[in-house]
């Protein structure tokens, strides 16, 4: 699920404070897949 939610904020259909917002139990591994798909720019609160 993290995968897919991931994929969907890269995407663009929605936005990483909304769905961590929603389902914070998905963080860990969304972090891990944007970092992973080189996105860590779209993780909020990031440098």
């Amino acid at each position: 699920m993290a995968a897919y939610m991931g994929q969907r904020i890269i995407d663009g259909f929605y936005t990483y404070g909304f769905v961590i917002g929603k389902r914070p139990d998905l963080q860990a591994g969304i972090d891990t897949y944007l970092t992973d798909k080189g996105r860590g720019d779209l993780i909020e609160g990031s440098a």
